[in-house]
């Protein structure tokens, strides 16, 4: 027996309607040049070259994965995900892709966008230099595949590899010159792009990110600013970088960028005003034609020697493989959701919408939002409930199995048994306001601040509490 489905859309270029299917979607991200796939084309003109734990990292919250036809016709994303690192240069992702009515046998479009800001036009999308500032920011990155999609309830896609949306610039002394006891003072960028986009040019001509034309992708968004910034030293008296937007060099009349340089030689500060310029140098240094500033590059200018002015050593390297990250272990927790209401059994399902009272008495409890909540693994993982009011407008109670309350954030650790959770207004003038409520986590592999919200209110496509909003991490509890 054959089946045939109603819409082709291949032929059709239009959105199919979907076969009916639950279906979740899995994938690895990697850093181009990481998974095995970089083209002959990038690798023989240049060298590889490292990075480090910023140049990889991924925002909690930082992710979207949109689905497009073959043609570029977008569907939708994909909801409730997860993401974590599982080496230097990998992030695992799994999310789910139900309601995007996708149909097997056809072919589509996964579209990775990572630290990006969440507007629907992507051809337009752009970010700020501010927020890829190094070391508190995060690179835009992007990536795509093609796949077909096939009848398993999981698609597993293989791996997406990811593109940074920037391009960093790196000014360091030479080992000779360190001997000969000078140091790097200061380094500054004149001329730059405060803004870049997130999408290289020639997007939708590639069934995947290696196949795109990584020297003629820049995309760069005229946002010109004269100022001077400067350099953050990361090495002290040896090596200065800063990360910025694409920048078109060839094309600009004026305006082009330099960097000026300030050296030390122990007893005179010895500067050098628009030295470098970025493009093509001949044997003897000198500028022979300027090139473009080009996301996913690495611009390095390596100072070795001082005539009339600085000589110096210059590479343009491809942001490929990486070093050593100690990141830990990742575990994804074992847990229930969604969080049990007091009354209920847990394999209930819930009926009344979650509210609260404000009860001065020695019973106010009874009136409060109160839930079960069970995190079984990994061990000794540390949870927390949260919420977003004021403590002096709501309180926050803990309770073990055996009914002893948990002052202390230490003790609210995975274990076998349920713990009683309760949100107790505080003041009776606040009937009326809604408090979002959730439960996060952290792990060792996550940078300091940073945790990340379990799923507590059921999936995207079914809430489990009734009037509690439409975001499965967020339960939204009305004082009444």
């Amino acid at each position: 027996m054959f089946l045939f489905t109603s819409c082709n859309a291949i032929m059709d270029n239009d959105i199919c309607t979907g076969d009916g299917m639950t279906r979740k979607v899995t994938f690895k991200m990697a850093m181009h040049g990481t998974s095995g796939g970089t083209r002959a084309a990038w690798s023989d003109v240049y060298e590889s070259e490292e990075e480090l734990p910023y140049d990889t990292r991924i925002a909690y919250d930082g992710l979207r994965v949109l689905f497009y036809t073959q043609e570029n016709s977008y569907i939708g994303e994909a909801t409730e995900l997860m993401y974590w690192p599982i080496d230097e240069n990998r992030y695992h992702f799994s999310g789910n892709i139900t309601g995007l009515n996708l149909v097997s046998g056809v072919k589509y479009k996964v579209m990775v966008l990572a630290n990006c800001p969440k507007a629907t036009d992507v051809d337009n999308l752009y970010f700020e230099m501010t927020d890829a500032t190094y070391p508190n920011g995060y690179i835009p990155m992007w990536g795509i595949k093609l796949f077909e999609l096939n009848n398993n309830e999981l698609q597993d896609l293989g791996t997406v590899e990811l593109l940074r949306a920037i391009a960093k610039v790196e000014v360091l002394l030479s080992n000779q010159m360190l001997l000969n006891g000078y140091s790097l003072e200061k380094v500054s960028l004149t001329h730059h792009n405060t803004q870049g986009y997130c999408l290289p040019l020639g997007w939708k001509d590639v069934d995947e990110t290696s196949a795109l034309d990584q020297e003629n992708c820049m995309n760069s968004k005229h946002s010109h600013n004269s100022d001077m910034i400067t350099f953050t030293e990361v090495e002290d008296g040896e090596k200065f970088w800063i990360y910025i937007p694409e920048y078109n060099v060839v094309h600009t009349a004026t305006n082009r960028p330099s960097l000026s340089v300030t050296l030390s030689n122990g007893t005179t500060q010895l500067e050098f005003p628009n030295a470098i310029k970025f493009g093509n140098y001949d044997a003897d240094g000198d500028l022979v034609e300027e090139a473009n500033i080009v996301r996913n590059h690495i611009y390095r200018f390596a100072i070795a020697a001082i005539a009339s002015s600085i000589e110096f050593e210059y590479n343009v390297l491809p942001w490929e493989n990486g070093e050593t990250w100690e990141r830990g272990e990742f575990a994804y927790p074992t847990y229930h959701n969604p969080v049990v209401p007091d009354y209920l059994n847990p394999l209930d399902a819930i009926v009344s919408p979650p509210v609260m009272k404000y009860n001065n008495t020695s019973a106010a409890e009874e009136d409060a939002f109160t839930v079960w909540f069970k995190l079984t693994r990994p061990y000794n993982q540390l949870w927390a409930p949260v919420i977003d009011q004021s403590g002096s407008d709501y309180e926050v109670r803990v309770y073990n199995h055996l009914g002893v309350r948990l002052t202390e954030a230490d003790e609210w650790v995975a274990s076998e048994n349920w713990y009683k959770i309760v949100i107790l207004p505080l003041k009776p003038e606040n009937v009326g306001v809604t408090v979002r409520f959730g439960i996060t986590y952290h792990q060792d592999w996550m940078p300091d601040g940073n945790s990340v919200y379990l799923f507590i209110n059921g999936k995207a496509d079914e809430i489990a509490w009734p009037e509690s909003g439409n975001d499965p991490k967020i339960i939204e509890i009305k004082q009444i």
